[in-house]
């Protein structure tokens, strides 16, 4: 009986010191102690719904905005390539525009890749006439209107400089006849001379009216200044190349570089139809001046209609064109200028007239 009570009292002892609640009676099944609750949980419940709610969201958002890659600045223009007021160049077909403004010439619908040149980043194009199309970060096509006329295409880049395209979209001729209208054409050559492609019988003529005679196809030309002098009314038609009009604008460019102050060059003869030119007597057939890339020239500052005295001789004769024909020697010398070379003649005074210049573009150094 002592050691029962003994066991008992210990019981009761263990019982009483017990932080949980009273003993179990004796002889009871023992309580699993309490499942505390997990401080985890929670967390996990939370993290649950916000992968939900991302789920979500992304499954009913749109897409995020792709953003362009940034445009690699452009190679630096070469010295002496941009005309005065050019901040980049153009290129449209096979010539590069170095000025801020020149013509180029289409047929309706056909289509004219264009690019930015010499630009720190992208470029926009707009046009007032055709289609736009963007093919790269500063490249385009331009597809001209179906109808003959003039569209003005414009190519910007970040800061606002633009170089402005006089498109000039051709009035189609297939020489079947030798007239547009009522205004006399003539009648070109069937074959090329030497099969030289530059002499092609011209796919069509710039329609030229008494409102766009004044439109200008170069910083310091303007349209009218290439037509041919025969009697005729509106509207006219003439052939004219880029090329020329950049040749032209680099000599305007050399003479003032040579110290004689010159605001143009007077075109004493731009473009001639073959019936103008078989009647003032030229027997010349393949003269470039019917294939719009020629024209002869003097430098006239004081009005006078003839050559001023360029070389400060005191005189005005044959040595004034032989001085403004080196320097026409000396712009398709220049590396840039390549698709610019082609004829330059000198011309010495006579009765009617005073001294010029010939120059042309058509592909071949040629000296007379």
């Amino acid at each position: 009986m002592a050691r029962e009570q003994e066991t008992r009292d210990e019981t009761a002892e263990h019982a009483a010191a017990a932080p949980d609640g009273p003993a179990r009676p004796e002889g009871a099944a023992a309580t699993p102690p309490e499942v505390r609750p997990s401080r985890l949980r929670p967390a996990f419940a939370v993290v649950a719904v916000l992968v939900a709610v991302a789920v979500a969201f992304a499954l009913t958002s749109p897409p995020p905005p792709v953003l362009p890659a940034r445009v690699a600045p452009a190679d630096p223009a070469p010295a002496g390539l941009l005309g005065s007021g050019a901040a980049f160049a153009v290129r449209a077909g096979d010539v590069v525009v170095p000025f801020d403004t020149l013509a180029v010439v289409v047929l309706p619908g056909d289509t004219l890749a264009l690019e930015a040149l010499y630009v720190a980043g992208e470029a926009e194009a707009t046009a007032s006439g055709g289609a736009i199309r963007r093919t790269g970060p500063r490249a385009w096509t331009w597809t001209a209107p179906p109808t003959p006329g003039l569209s003005q295409v414009r190519v910007a880049d970040a800061g606002g400089e633009a170089v402005v395209l006089q498109a000039l979209a051709l009035t189609p001729f297939d020489h079947t006849t030798d007239r547009i209208g009522a205004y006399e054409i003539g009648d070109y050559q069937d074959e090329p001379m030497g099969g030289d492609s530059a002499y092609d019988e011209p796919l069509g003529f710039v329609a030229v009216t008494a409102e766009t005679r004044d439109v200008p196809v170069s910083p310091n030309f303007t349209l009218g200044d290439f037509l041919a002098k025969q009697a005729s009314g509106w509207p006219k038609y003439v052939a004219l190349s880029p090329h020329l009009l950049i040749k032209m604008e680099r000599l305007l460019a050399a003479v003032n570089e040579a110290g004689v102050p010159a605001r143009d060059l007077t075109v004493m003869s731009g473009y001639r139809t073959p019936a103008y030119n078989a009647a003032i007597g030229n027997t010349t057939v393949y003269s470039r001046h019917l294939y719009g890339d020629a024209a002869d020239v003097f430098v006239d500052e004081d009005g006078d209609g003839r050559m001023d005295d360029l070389n400060g001789d005191g005189v005005v004769d044959q040595a004034d064109a032989e001085w403004l024909a080196a320097l026409a020697d000396g712009v398709e010398a220049v590396p840039h200028n390549a698709s610019l070379v082609g004829g330059v003649g000198i011309y010495g005074p006579a009765p009617h007239r005073g001294p010029f210049v010939h120059v042309d573009t058509r592909g071949s150094r040629v000296r007379w």
